[in-house]
């Protein structure tokens, strides 16, 4: 786990100057123990990297260099010692002992398909001496980030953080405005956009390559598919999916320094915590947060799970720290506006774990691939209502109610999607700000079709698994996964998620709807496995989502900081919403905080990433404001 960043200058074209240490220093948290940097004699390719030590801690520095190829890499690939194994069978030397090292031999080899061949989690850059070519790529799933930018002339900047590309010296943060929109609808900015003009985020699975004349060429490498190979048998593809689990949690462990995990009172962490117990070689190392004055308290639960395999278990109690006190923090450390209300504690919990730890397992990716959301199911009131005449719904419930309350006619004409358009009725139950919330806060931008509808099409059909692959596609990589990577490496700890090994996702989305949620029981499979390994007091447990304690900040005095953001000249002047439109979100807690956060946190990404361009997070939240 590191940060990357470097600089591809096609043979045309005039090498500028890079600030590359700077880039470098930017990225200092992703790697806190040590640098590297390279650059070709014609200074048309500079390469940097900051280490976070995590496998052949002594040796594993990189760039990695061989008479062909320049490699930085961020992240880990799980499956190194059998690629190392088969290349050394064809007579492959290897300098270190290093899970990146294979890459070098296998690009040799395959070219850009040797993505294919490893599992794991990562960003790559790649640069071939003999071609002058460059290859960028990302991990299938994206748990890894990876920013690039197009610069004057043909040169290709990129970074493992958006705002290490600022540090450089050859681009400016300038505001994109249109990316508000849909962070506005989905509470995060799909890739390929960023908040940032000209900067754009490499998709999950996708590979950029550079020619020597700097021609480009995109690509999807990877989509989630359902596997070809899954037993049509129940019974024999319960047992796959059980075997994958086991198999992603055994690769996930490979580290040289001390593993650890996550261990909630839910079912995802405590299978991983199970199988990760069959393969630690010793007691597994275990974490637990509750945070003080919660509605509910999942240490119980979590240390009965612990006992039962000998964890070394631990409890983090975490006070309910005012967000006041950490928001311009976690403004500035995530680069781009997430309106997610989990960041806080997450970052906490990894700044607490950080003092112990330098790897952790967690649950992550089990709702999205064994359908644990209510999204992936019709309501109940969808259900009744679906049942009148498509006519009489069309021509007379909804434009009727729709006078009197246009958010409950949209809600009542969502139902349709389930069987049109999965995809877009996945991303109905989940958007921030439907069409009639956005016009209620006077933003009369156009909207534009969603992420999910998109990404459901390319799995194909209209079924459950497509609704899972569009939010693996979009709701996973741009929120979950970057809410856990930026969290997790602003303490420098490696987060890990056995959950999304490819295998497992791929043979997830091939079991029919019937075997994944039997009786439309959520994560209904999961479960099922669970009971070898669980106790009942976590199987058979009621899903506890987050509860967000929004309204409660809103109510603490976020609220009074919100407007007075929210209705400064600048943040009006957009359009995007009116001083009119915060008062009616901020009249009613309960319902729109939530919506309230989403403009606020939006708002000081915007100000201190691109109104003030911070290099450093500022110390606090009245900082950041005296200085607008």
């Amino acid at each position: 786990m590191c940060g990357i960043a470097g600089l591809f200058v096609p043979r045309n074209a005039t090498p500028p100057d890079v600030d590359l240490g700077a880039m470098l220093a930017r990225l200092g948290h992703r790697g806190p123990d040590g640098t590297g940097v390279w650059a070709a004699d014609d200074r048309r390719f500079r390469a940097g990297f900051a280490r976070l030590a995590i496998i052949d801690v002594a040796g594993g520095d990189q760039p990695l260099i061989n008479d062909r190829h320049v490699l930085t890499g961020n992240g880990e690939i799980y499956n190194y010692l059998e690629l190392r194994a088969a290349l050394a069978a064809e007579g492959e030397q290897f300098s270190t002992s290093g899970d990146m090292e294979p890459i070098l031999g296998l690009a040799a080899r395959q070219g850009p398909d040797f993505l294919h061949q490893l599992n794991g989690m990562f960003a790559l850059a790649l640069f071939d001496r003999r071609d002058h070519s460059l290859l960028l790529a990302r991990d299938r799933l994206g748990i890894k980030p990876l920013y690039w930018a197009r610069l004057p002339g043909g040169a290709i900047l990129y970074a493992s953080e958006a705002t290490a590309l600022f540090a450089s010296g050859l681009i400016r943060a300038d505001l994109d405005e249109t990316a508000i929109q849909p962070y506005l609808t989905h509470g995060y900015i799909p890739h390929p956009q960023t908040l940032y003009r000209g900067v754009n985020k490499l998709g999950p699975g996708s590979r950029l390559q550079v020619s020597a004349e700097g021609d480009i060429h995109e690509d999807v490498w990877w989509q989630p598919h359902a596997a070809s190979d899954l037993p049509a048998d129940a019974g024999e593809a319960a047992e796959e999916i059980d075997r994958l689990i086991g198999d992603a949690v055994r690769l996930q462990l490979r580290s040289d320094v001390p593993v650890g995990a996550l261990l909630s009172g839910g079912v995802d962490s405590g299978l991983v915590v199970a199988r990760a117990a069959e393969h630690a070689g010793g007691p597994l190392r275990t974490f637990t947060v509750s945070f003080e004055g919660a509605a509910y308290d999942e240490a119980p639960v979590a240390a009965e799970v612990a006992a039962r395999y000998g964890a070394d278990h631990s409890r983090l109690s975490l006070s309910q720290t005012s967000i006041l006190d950490h928001l311009a923090h976690l403004a500035w450390h995530n680069d781009e506006p997430l309106a997610d209300a989990a960041l806080l504690p997450n970052d906490l919990i990894h700044r607490e774990l950080s003092k112990e730890l330098r790897v952790v397992l967690n649950g992550t990716g089990g709702d999205e691939i064994f359908a644990g959301y209510m999204r992936y199911f019709p309501t109940g009131i969808e259900q009744r209502y679906g049942m009148l005449p498509d006519i009489l719904r069309r021509c007379l419930v909804e434009p009727v109610v729709g006078l009197a309350d246009p958010m409950r006619a949209w809600q009542l004409a969502r139902t349709d999607l389930f069987q049109r358009n999965r995809g877009a009725y996945v991303h109905a139950h989940s958007t921030y700000f439907p069409e009639p919330m956005l016009r209620w806060i006077g933003n009369r931008h156009p909207v534009n079709a969603p992420a999910h509808v998109r990404l459901a099409e390319a799995f194909g059909g209209n079924g459950q698994a497509a609704g899972l692959a569009a939010d693996i596609g979009s709701y996973l990589v741009d929120n979950l996964l970057t809410l856990l990577d930026r969290t997790s490496m602003a303490w420098s700890v490696e987060g890990r998620v056995p959950l999304l090994d490819h295998r497992l996702v791929e043979a997830a989305l091939a079991l029919p709807e019937d075997q994944r949620t039997p009786g439309g029981e959520p994560k209904g499979i999961e479960r099922a496995l669970a009971r070898k390994y669980l106790p009942a007091s976590v199987t058979d447990a009621p899903k506890q989502g987050f509860a967000s304690p929004v309204p409660i900040w809103i109510r603490s005095g976020l609220g009074d900081l919100a407007r007075r953001m929210l209705t400064r000249p600048a943040a009006l002047d957009r359009g995007y919403w009116t001083a009119e439109g915060v008062d009616h979100l901020l009249a009613d807690p309960d319902r729109h905080g939530h919506r309230v956060y989403a403009l606020l946190i939006l708002e000081l990404t915007i100000l201190s990433q691109i109104d003030q361009g911070l290099s450093s997070a500022p110390g606090s939240l009245q900082d950041l404001m005296d200085a607008a």
